[in-house]
């Protein structure tokens, strides 16, 4: 074929891929979604196609490249840009340090486009008692009868919505996907938990969720005999940090430090946070209350326990948010009906947002909610009075 003729055809195949992309382009208003929602700098169907048109160019720059295998390129190239814009390349499974990926299909759709209504969190009459997580932290714990509330404090929200994190429950595949990745190896598979696995200096174990108590797919590593001492130079939390970055279980996902030395072992909790537009950072909190995401035990300068949230896959969707007034009304109401003097008066001072774990079956949604604190005294012992309230309209709940 003479020169010409290739560059006719090479002009034709353009065309072809021009037409293309209009077919494969996302729904209507996912670009404007994907841009204000997840801060992305470039919508991803242009950025797909400016690098079709930097690989074009590379190929035509190169005159030994026949025509028959330029368009073989461009095909297969097309064929993933269609496999990826589709959502069929969802990545399954769990994979080491990345507890917590987006699944980047559902990114910034709303409700009715993807989950329909949720699950009403659960909170099993609130709370319990925290356990200190700090040194300098007072033993304070909730108060365990009827109270009187009343709100004294400022709650303002800059933001009308939040997402909402769903994520498949995991299997055996997965679980043994992720010890591999540690390089454990399967023993069994004991009743309640999806694995049991083994390594040089510690055994593994994966659990899925726990409905009744509300507990997140999670891992357990217990050190053997022969698992060295840390380097404790920088105290608990550097040894902690030392153990996760050997065992490729460092968090993907935002978080904070606490450290509890006034027990044996020491814990070194990552408290995990979801970042919500428009608010910023919400921790998320177990059925306890509790700040949870990766612990780490040390003994002895020595890690006994390591314990953390498995890592899944997430899809999430944008759910309207109550009114501040009306969270205020709802954990208002949630007070005592008696009037009686005994009956202590609880003043709510503080209001933030946070997210609770609600299971569903095969599947189970990461929700928002609005916890309110106060604090009172009472036979010579201050208490902490918290009060959670689900963040969701409840329009979109089930």
């Amino acid at each position: 074929m003479s020169e010409n003729g290739q560059e006719l055809e090479l002009e034709a195949l353009e065309r072809q891929l021009d037409d293309a992309f209009e077919t494969t382009r996302p729904r209507a208003g996912f670009e404007d979604e994907l841009w204000l929602r997840m801060q992305s700098s470039r919508p991803a169907p242009r950025r797909l196609r400016d690098a079709f048109a930097g690989l074009w160019n590379g190929v035509r720059a190169v005159p030994a490249v026949p025509a028959a295998a330029t368009a073989l390129v461009l095909i297969v190239a097309v064929g993933v840009g269609v496999f990826t814009l589709g959502g069929l390349g969802h990545p399954g499974g769990a994979g080491s340090g990345a507890a917590g990926r987006l699944s980047a299909p559902n990114a910034g759709q709303s409700f009715a486009e993807s989950f329909g209504k949720v699950p009403t969190p659960v909170f099993n009459g609130g709370p319990k008692p925290t356990t200190p997580q700090q040194t300098t932290a007072p033993a304070t714990g909730d108060f365990p009868g009827p109270v009187r509330l009343q709100w004294t404090g400022t709650f303002t929200l800059n933001t009308t919505t939040a997402p909402v994190y769903r994520y498949h429950e995991p299997s055996a595949a997965d679980s043994d996907q992720f010890a591999s990745a540690l390089g454990a190896v399967l023993r069994g598979r004991p009743d309640g938990f999806l694995g049991m696995y083994s390594a040089a200096d510690y055994t593994l174990k994966v659990r899925g969720t726990i409905a009744s108590a509300q507990s997140s797919p999670a891992y357990f590593i217990l050190s053997g005999p022969n698992l060295p001492a840390s380097d404790t130079a920088g105290g608990p939390q550097a040894a902690a940090d030392v153990f996760l970055a050997q065992h490729s279980l460092v968090p993907q996902w935002p978080y904070t430090v606490a450290v509890d030395t006034t027990s044996d072992p020491v814990k070194v909790v990552y408290e995990r946070q979801f970042q919500v537009i428009g608010y910023g950072p919400a921790y998320l909190l177990n059925s306890n209350g509790d700040h949870y995401g990766i612990e780490v035990d040390l003994s002895a300068n020595r890690v006994v326990l390591a314990s953390g949230m498995l890592p899944v896959n997430f899809d999430i969707a944008n759910y309207n948010l109550v009114s501040s007034a009306d969270a205020i009304n709802a954990a208002l109401a949630t007070s005592s009906t008696a009037a009686s003097p005994a009956v202590p008066l609880v003043q709510l001072n503080h209001a933030e947002m946070v997210y609770v774990l609600v299971p569903a079956g095969d599947h189970s949604f990461y929700e928002p909610a609005y916890l309110f604190t106060g604090t009172l005294q009472s036979g010579g012992q201050s208490y902490t009075k918290r009060v959670l309230i689900p963040a969701i309209d409840p329009t979109q709940r089930s």
